[in-house]
């Protein structure tokens, strides 16, 4: 059993001699010992009332000896970290209160999954009802999406996906703080987890907060983000990574939330569609069908020792009980989003006749962006970096201190 959750994740990790044989079967018993010893000495830690088998868990060993290097000591400090975080927070029984109270306060929602059968997350600016988030619920409402995300993974997955659409992002949405507070929670607790980010329609004010934020993120998460500009580009990377269904949700989808001004619809985009053959922008069809349809709470209420059931995004759930409304922005929140979308729009046109980013290579990895080729619209500082990530209020979950550059967010 040692050996399989070993091989499903570290398939890359083996080296060998010029045969390739001796040292790598050396190695694999050696991260099979370390395996053994800390499954046995987290034996002895009080097991969580929700989720008893987390802490001696094949996956769980794995992935914390995995993100720290194979070095037992400290995956055993990690690990017993993030039990008791999860043992204080209860985050499988989290909710995203701020959503309950403003629908659309966050517009992050699980939408179908790639072809390897990782959930797949999807933002937009534009729909959101708000763009003056703080670390709190940002780590609040990706903390109850990630937890629900985790019970729809196929089999033999262990990471998810997301795609950001930067259209209608303010400056005010682009703190570097807010991406930096979560990423600490990520790469605290739920190392090796991040499979990779495509983000499209970014704008170069975008680009200014990435080339903050990616100097405080290890080279190995770094790698994980696609920043993809031109339409030919983003469906040849939609084509690549996901089922022709989600690919063709997320075009539509991507193009609807370009509109001016943003279609009801699409501003209340936890209510289904008027009209079934139409697009839903709750998610791809067999999104839809596998999680959507017949759904009810009393089959996804969460039983202590069970599988935890997925739950959609927060807006969603109460739509299936009745219709819910998006509150009424105010004039300069309407101004801010009009404007953030005309933002978008425009960059989104200015690039549409780019075939790619980097003309050195025609694959879909050579859209990651090389900052260099843009430093001169970006902004040589961020104010607002400095902190610990945390936010003062109480009874929610908050992030931990800063990592060090070398964390590795899974």
């Amino acid at each position: 059993m040692f050996l399989s959750a070993l091989h499903s994740f570290d398939e890359d990790d083996g080296v060998g001699n010029e045969s390739g044989e001796p040292d790598q079967r050396s190695e694999i018993m050696d991260k099979g010992n370390a395996m053994s010893s800390l499954k046995e000495r987290m034996r002895d830690v009080t097991p969580l009332p929700d989720e008893p088998e987390f802490t001696t868990s094949d996956e769980t060993i794995v992935r914390f000896l995995k993100s720290t290097g194979w070095k037992y000591k400290d995956a055993e400090k990690a690990l017993l970290q993030t039990v008791e975080y999860r043992r204080k927070n209860q985050p499988l029984r989290l909710d995203c209160e701020w959503c309950h109270t403003r629908p659309g306060y966050h517009s992050m929602r699980q939408v179908g999954h790639d072809e390897s059968g990782r959930p797949v997350v999807y933002a937009n600016f534009a729909q959101a009802s708000t763009h003056k988030n703080s670390v709190d619920d940002v780590i609040g409402h990706v903390t109850y999406l990630i937890e629900n995300a985790k019970a729809t993974m196929a089999p033999g997955s262990s990471t998810w996906v997301f795609v950001i659409d930067c259209t209608g992002m303010t400056l005010s949405a682009c703190n570097p703080k807010l991406g930096y507070g979560m990423s600490n929670v990520l790469s605290h607790h739920y190392p090796e987890r991040l499979g990779m980010v495509i983000c499209v329609n970014h704008s170069p004010m975008f680009h200014g907060v990435w080339k903050a934020l990616k100097k405080l993120l290890s080279p190995a998460t770094v790698s994980k983000m696609r920043l993809v500009r031109s339409e030919s580009k983003i469906r040849q990377a939609f084509s690549t990574f996901f089922p022709d269904d989600l690919s063709a949700w997320l075009l539509d989808e991507i193009a609807l939330n370009r509109q001016k001004p943003l279609p009801q619809g699409q501003q209340e985009f936890w209510n289904p569609p008027p009209e079934p053959s139409t697009h839903d922008p709750r998610g791809c069809p067999s999104y839809v069908r596998n999680y959507l349809n017949g759904f009810s709470r009393r089959s996804s209420a969460l039983v202590p020792g069970q599988p935890k059931p997925h739950l959609p995004h927060p807006n969603i759930v109460d739509s299936l009980g009745s219709r819910v409304k998006a509150v009424s922005l105010n004039p300069e929140e309407e101004a801010e989003r009009a404007e953030a979308i005309a933002a978008s729009a425009d960059s989104y046109s200015a690039s549409s006749g780019e075939d790619d980013l980097d003309d050195s290579n025609d694959e879909v990895d050579a859209d990651v962006y090389n900052d260099e080729n843009n430093e001169k619209n970006c902004p040589s500082e961020i104010e607002g970096l400095s902190g610990d990530g945390r936010s003062g209020s109480a009874g929610r979950v908050v992030a931990p201190p800063m990592a060090s550059k070398n964390s590795v967010l899974q």
